[in-house]
């Protein structure tokens, strides 16, 4: 049985949203460790154990001809370390995947969940980075996923201390 959470005495900040993404395609290959980061938000100044309403949505095209597993995840660091991509850290309570097939040809994915910033969290403004990676036992060199365009979103409310 999961353990149920909340967010006692916090208070809801406005939520940051980006829907700019950082690249049109997704490399097709065998590995579940070779994603691309697909969009991320920059928020305010984050606290250890501020929870976060984390929610996002992107749309591929499978133009390959076989089955294609697509996996999505998101990952955080600081804003502030000049080497935060290098240092990210990925969020293990939220892993996702659907397979593309070649009838489905177009999945969308629409996910959301809440996480809370782990005691360790260095007060400062955090990055959140949607990773998605495209993988099959079929692929060949070269194969892309198509990310649809103006479909995709990352979002996050952040529930924190009212003296914060």
């Amino acid at each position: 049985m999961a353990i149920t959470q909340t967010a006692p005495g916090k208070i809801c900040q406005p939520p940051v949203w980006c829907n700019e993404l950082d690249t049109e395609e997704i490399p097709v290959d065998l590995p579940t460790t070779t994603g691309k980061r697909l969009i991320r938000v920059v928020l305010p100044a984050t606290l250890a154990g501020d929870v976060l309403d984390i929610s996002f949505k992107f749309g591929v095209t499978n133009d390959c001809g076989y089955n294609i597993g697509v996996g999505a995840h998101i990952w955080y660091y600081a804003y502030a370390d000049p080497n935060g991509w290098a240092n990210r850290v990925r969020i293990d309570d939220m892993l996702t995947g659907e397979n593309v097939t070649p009838d489905v040809h177009h999945l969308a994915m629409d996910v959301s969940f809440s996480w809370r910033v782990p005691a360790d969290w260095t007060a400062g403004r955090m990055v959140l980075a949607l990773v998605v990676d495209a993988h099959s036992t079929a692929w060949k060199a070269g194969d892309t996923l198509t990310v649809e365009p103006g479909y995709a979103q990352l979002r996050a409310h952040r529930w924190t201390d009212p003296a914060a």
